[in-house]
């Protein structure tokens, strides 16, 4: 390959679909930067000790053969902290790129950030957190950088909305299973469509995204809750991360209810009245609110 302004550096070998909008992220930062973007294929690591060799001595992904060469800046996004590793698929960046960074999506595992850090000039986390412990624990240059969505490709304000509510990606399980006992009822006059919507993964998930975009398009109410309302085991308690689900449903033109969350990235992003509608604690309490805003057309045109 030739010589190259700027490069990014992610996962890409095996699609999911709760990571397509990150794929998503990283084409539109390469469209207005002028980037390539370069996908290392994983290991295929064996369990217990024998995968814990492998990862030692050969690392979580293959080296890249040819890689870009004689940059400006090339850019890692890390979907967690172990992708920081990435930067080792490629030999000689010292070399070869003038700027070394990376992008953590997933920043609030801070417990996974481990000595690689230290081999990017600057580290941008989604979260204050992330930024904070990075700053701290390795004395590298660190900042925060919101994730983002293209808004003007997708925006839309559209009045007629065949779909009352939509809930996609994780949603509590109390509220969803109260949602889906009121709403999927012969008698319910409310349609409420949910995940799974599509393929979970394998190249499909590209195909699809679209079409999630478009039911979004063709929604009134669109559920969000912050990662703290009944996480999953692996997700840290403090995880206050604005997920990627505001960005779309807001842009394609949805009321949002759920929960907030709480700290700083909400407070600065989700900045105007009823940007995202509280939900009662008691899902059954929920129903009654949404069933009122699902037929309340005055104010889903504020």
């Amino acid at each position: 390959m030739g010589e190259t302004s700027n490069v990014i550096l992610c996962r890409r070998d095996r699609p999911f679909v709760g990571w397509v909008a990150i794929d998503e992220f990283e084409d539109m930062f390469a469209r207005f930067s002028g980037s390539e973007v370069w996908a290392p294929s994983s290991r295929r690591l064996r369990p217990g000790l024998v995968g814990r060799a492998q990862r030692r001595l050969l690392g979580d992904f293959k080296k890249l053969d040819p890689f870009p060469q004689k940059g400006d800046l090339l850019l890692v996004v890390a979907r967690a902290p172990g992708d920081l590793t990435l930067i080792n698929s490629i030999g000689n960046f010292r070399k070869n790129y003038r700027h070394v960074a990376a992008f953590i999506i997933d920043s609030y595992f801070t417990d996974a950030l481990g000595p690689v850090a230290k081999k990017y000039d600057h580290i941008f986390s989604t979260t204050e957190l992330g930024a904070e412990t990075i700053q701290k624990r390795f004395g590298i240059s660190s900042s925060v950088l919101r994730q983002g969505f293209d808004c003007l490709k997708w925006s839309c304000v559209d009045e007629s909305r065949s779909i009352d509510l939509i809930g996609f990606g994780r949603q509590p399980a109390s509220y969803h299973q109260a949602f889906q006992s009121r709403f999927h009822r012969q008698d319910s006059p409310l349609l409420y469509l949910h995940s799974p919507i599509g393929s979970m993964e394998g190249n499909s998930v590209w195909v699809e995204r679209p079409m999630l975009l478009k039911l979004l398009q063709r929604s009134k109410i669109s559920l969000a809750f912050h990662l703290g309302i009944e996480p999953s085991r692996n997700r840290p308690f403090h995880a206050d991360f604005l997920t990627s689900r505001w960005y779309e449903s807001l842009t394609c033109g949805c009321l949002v209810v759920g929960k907030r969350p709480p700290g700083v990235m909400a407070t600065e992003m989700l900045a105007w009245e009823n940007s995202t509608i509280e939900l009662p604690d008691d899902p059954i309490g929920a129903i009654g609110v949404i069933s009122v805003l699902a037929a309340d057309r005055t104010f889903q045109k504020r």
